[in-house]
């Protein structure tokens, strides 16, 4: 076997950290940080490139030494994807790509940089009364966001984020800058039409949004195509904060099932409904009243210096996007159904000022203010470690029972005061034939499970100093996984999953959850395009930083195991969960539930 060349050290870039260096572990941090395998997040380098020049220069040493590198945004990918190991490297693009020009007379289209996040972006934009749907993490980065789909509160009424890209910005694993158009674009009137026909320009397009974020190139900008309030101006909203409450959540998302079971809901209104155990943080910055108003109503909330904590809460998010115009009428059945499940007033009034305003249904707000209001406004919702889990159902109709089933669940962690676990779970109606998820599904991404009903967030942080927390979270997050992938399973049949939700870090053999098509179309699958695209445009695995990454043919992965790439949480932890799930999978068969 030949000698590996020496690797030369790197070095001429502006801003620069080397592991075993000063500060280089702030610079290591992301999201995941705290769940993961400390391997799984050690890049050799960290660079933070100014600019152009300097990506180019980055891509070119990684190829000319056999390396690979990560492309990180905001950091918030919940495996460390965005992240890598060995001698590879980590380009962070937090502040590298800020640009932002208006690209017509009407503002309706816009040249945006993806270093933003998505607080600072949405706030660019209503200033001139424009919106986009997009996520609720105010600190998630465009970047990550718009190449995973772009999935928030809009996304029956509007689809996703990667739906309104026209163009993209990138740059190529031989430093080139390419810019690649979208082929089948919506006029004004909503009409498809085909605008070039180039077809290494539509692969291209197709692999970088869905396919997996950066595995195909450098993304440094995006154009998309954004809505005006004034064509919606009769647009409401509805939030309401509710004590946690078994039974009331279970009436919630009765609700939203007996919604989700229809087809022909209007694509105008969007649902979700979010249960917070206690002890999530708020800042008081952010609050338009005083500490000592709050307190005086609410003393069992204070948390340390400017924060307070949250008890444990049902929240509600839903929007009546009035796409039909000035002449469309508003009914508000919908939102009344809600508020009668909820079964009690808006008795948490001193709370809802703390969001700054009181979106209760009854009147006119614009939609690029409720995008605002739908923002999550702390960087994470516990400061702890996690075990997290997103899975996508299309059962039509859901199986009876399913909302029984999960209020149960959720509430075995509720009500142990003692177990050291805290959820953050979020349940969001997608589908119908009205949807936009559905309905913007003409082949441009390769953005999988268009067809949902259902999208359930389930994360789980747990308190790492008691000796039974992780146990607990992983055995819970275990039933979760034996809701799905089988016939009769009381959630989906099978098991979907999305990309920003990842927990099983090897995609080459776990891409059937994450890619649809498993049936080949036109000879192969989405996976396999997505594959053949990658060997085409990153032969020698440039952006290929870890597992969790569509691979080029295996001389790649040869290259990756000397490279020493990132490798999965420690296999006997995997195992382990891989033996409950299929234990309980086993057992919920022999009882048929």
């Amino acid at each position: 076997m030949p000698a590996v060349p020496p690797i030369v050290p790197l070095a001429g870039f502006t801003k620069i950290f080397v592991r075993g260096g000063p500060d280089y572990q702030n610079h290591c941090y992301q999201y995941a940080s705290s769940s993961y395998p400390v391997g799984l997040i050690q890049p050799k380098y960290i660079i933070y490139p100014n600019g152009d020049s300097e990506v180019t220069k980055a891509i070119k040493y990684a190829k000319d030494n056999n390396l690979a590198m990560a492309v990180r945004t905001g950091g918030h990918q919940y495996c460390g994807a965005s992240s890598t190991s060995g001698d590879n490297i980590q380009l962070d693009l937090s502040n590298t790509y800020l640009d932002f020009a208006w690209e017509d007379d009407d503002k309706t289209l816009v040249t945006v940089g993806i270093s933003y996040s998505l607080r600072t972006f949405h706030d660019m934009l209503a200033k001139e009364d424009r919106f986009v749907p997009h996520g609720q993490c105010s600190d998630v980065h465009l970047g990550g966001h718009v190449q995973t789909g772009g999935y928030g509160q809009l996304g029956r009424s509007f689809g996703l984020l990667a739906d309104h890209v026209q163009k993209i910005r990138i740059i190529n694993a031989d430093g080139e800058v390419q810019e690649i158009r979208r082929a089948i674009v919506k006029d004004k009137d909503g009409q498809s039409k085909e605008i070039h026909s180039n077809e290494e320009e539509k692969d291209l397009f197709f692999a970088v949004l869905g396919g997996s974020p950066g595995n195909f190139g450098v993304l440094t900008d995006v154009t998309l195509r954004v809505h005006r309030d004034e064509d919606h101006p009769n647009s409401r909203g509805l939030r309401i904060f509710y004590p946690y409450d078994r039974n009331r959540l279970k009436r919630l998302l009765d609700v939203m099932v007996q919604k989700a079971n229809d087809k022909s809901t209007p694509g105008d209104y969007d649902y979700c409904v979010t249960v917070l155990s206690g002890g999530s943080m708020f800042p008081l910055s952010l609050s338009p009243i005083s500490k000592e108003q709050i307190l005086k109503e609410y003393p069992n909330i204070e948390g340390p210096d400017d924060f307070l904590y949250w008890p444990p809460m049902i929240l509600v998010y839903a929007q009546w996007a009035n796409l039909g115009g000035k002449n469309q009428p508003y009914d508000n059945k919908y939102f009344d159904e809600i508020k009668q499940a909820g079964d009690l007033p808006l008795i948490l009034n001193g709370l809802e000022q703390l969001l700054g305003n009181k979106v209760d249904g009854n009147q006119h707000i614009p939609l690029s203010e409720l995008t605002g209001d739908w923002i999550f406004r702390n960087v994470r919702e516990f400061e702890k470690p996690y075990v997290k889990r997103v899975y996508m159902s299309n059962s039509q109709p859901l199986q009876d029972g399913w909302t029984e089933y999960v209020c149960n669940h959720i509430n075995e962690i509720q009500a142990d005061k003692t177990n050291g676990c805290y959820l953050s779970v979020q349940i969001q109606h997608f589908g119908g034939d009205n949807s936009e998820v559905f309905l913007n599904n003409d082949g441009s991404t390769a953005i999988s499970w268009r067809d949902a009903n259902i999208c359930c967030v389930l994360d789980i942080f747990y308190d790492e100093e008691n000796s039974r927390a992780q146990n607990t979270a992983i055995a819970w997050q275990c039933e979760n996984d034996a809701s799905v992938g089988y016939q009769g399973a009381i959630f989906c049949p099978e098991d979907r999953r999305i990309l920003w939700g990842s927990h099983d870090l090897d995609l080459n053999q776990e891409h059937a959850h994450y890619f649809d098509n498993a049936v080949p179309v036109s000879g192969q699958t989405k996976y396999e395009r997505l594959c053949k695209i990658k060997a085409r445009v990153d032969p020698k695995g440039v952006f290929t930083p870890n597992k969790f990454c569509v691979q080029a043919p295996p001389v790649t992965a040869v290259i990756h195991d000397r490279k020493e790439a990132a490798q999965a949480p420690p296999v006997k932890a995997v195992i382990n969960d891989r033996k409950m799930a299929a234990s309980l999978r086993s057992s919920r068969r022999k009882h048929g539930a």
